[in-house]
């Protein structure tokens, strides 16, 4: 999997998250985190994608804020 990462404008920002989209062109893609986790092996709507990824940015400051 080549990496191809969203301009930060596009996206909410965490520390040590950002979305990886392949193939980052076309209607459909896989989605990974640069933290290594989020990995969505089957593909589906950038939309679609970048709402789980979102959903992964709001349990990470979760996790964040529970210490």
């Amino acid at each position: 999997m080549t990496s191809t990462l969203i301009a930060p404008q596009e996206t909410d920002f965490h520390p040590g998250h950002s979305p990886i989209l392949e193939p980052p062109e076309g209607p459909e893609s896989a989605l990974a985190c640069t933290c290594g986790g989020l990995l969505e092996l089957k593909p589906d709507t950038k939309p679609a994608q970048m709402g789980r990824y979102h959903l992964h940015l709001e349990e990470a400051r979760r996790e964040t804020h529970r210490d």
